[in-house]
């Protein structure tokens, strides 16, 4: 005996799960990326179709118009006492507003694949940064440890064995190093960043192939750090960040109790002084990255 399909029993076009998330339009289901069903699909459904103390858990919207929701109510059970969620069935009393919301539910259904993409470019966009940060966090923090391998050579009067133009080299040589930030601010890969050779490595090596070059003034004299100087640097760094933590929370402690103790008139190139109300914070931070500069260029304040 075969079954004869009855013309009166409507089909289920669209049907969406709360529980997962997850749309079924005409018998394939999708899921709702999270994003998009926090900004658009949850305050679509509130308060009409979902509140705190009546859950939508399921809708289901037939090709004759109508549609079934199963619902989740939390209402008290008065012979015991206690608050409980119980599940029933709405009644349909606005097919205009249920037509609505399948039509948005449509829609949504249609669209999750773009908006799984969307989803997908922010999510790599944003490790791309975490990357990019870390990265150049190496890379800084390698710049200061070269910057301060030659502290030494400025701040030693007098090196007898130095040369006025070996040390013109190294001036050039630590303001590239400064600027590095700069010169490679659009890079998208860590190993594009190339540092300046050291005016050693220029005398002994690349000098003696060709003896008429001038320091830091082609692109060959500019080197990719290695894996290798990273894992030499390795413990170094981490010395490194420890001691400067400690280093700036015992000096950011002295320098507000001394002045609390004694509100000083610092003001740099005719800036406003400070004062002991904070009435003039925007001229105290101008004071203060503009001292910054100065020492991180190497200036006497």
């Amino acid at each position: 005996m075969g079954i004869v399909a009855d013309a009166n029993v409507p089909n289920l076009i669209l049907q969406l799960n709360l529980m997962d998330r997850s749309i079924v339009y005409r018998g394939m289901l999708k899921t709702v990326p999270d994003q998009y069903w926090t900004d658009t699909v949850r305050p679509r459904l509130y308060p009409h179709w979902d509140s705190e103390k009546d859950r939508l858990v399921e809708f289901t919207f037939y090709d004759n118009g109508t549609y079934h929701c199963a619902r989740r109510k939390h209402i008290k059970n008065f012979k015991t006492g206690e608050y409980e969620w119980k599940d029933y069935e709405m009644e349909q009393n606005d097919v205009e507003e249920a037509t609505s919301f399948y039509n948005f539910l449509k829609d949504t259904f249609l669209n999750i694949e773009q908006l799984q993409n969307a989803e997908f470019q922010e999510e790599m966009g944003r490790m791309y940064g975490e990357v990019r940060s870390e990265s150049w966090l190496s890379i800084r923090l390698a710049r200061n440890f070269l910057l301060q391998e030659t502290d030494f050579i400025f701040s030693v009067s007098d090196l007898p064995t130095m040369s006025d133009e070996k040390k013109a080299m190294y001036q050039t040589y630590r303001q590239k190093l400064r600027d590095l930030p700069a010169l490679f601010a659009d890079v998208t890969e860590l190993s594009q960043v190339k540092f300046p050779m050291s005016p050693e490595a220029f005398e002994a090596v690349f000098k003696v192939n060709q003896p008429d070059a001038v320091y830091l003034d082609t692109e060959d004299q500019w080197v990719a750090l290695s894996s290798f100087f990273f894992a030499q640097f390795r413990d170094k760094m981490a010395r490194y960040l420890c001691v400067r933590d400690l280093t700036d929370r015992l000096y950011n402690n002295a320098f507000i109790q001394a002045l609390k103790a004694d509100p000083v008139a610092i003001g740099l190139n005719g800036t406003t002084a400070w004062s002991s109300g904070h009435e003039n914070l925007n001229d105290i931070k101008a004071s203060l990255d503009e001292l910054i500069t100065r020492l991180d260029n190497g200036e006497t304040p």
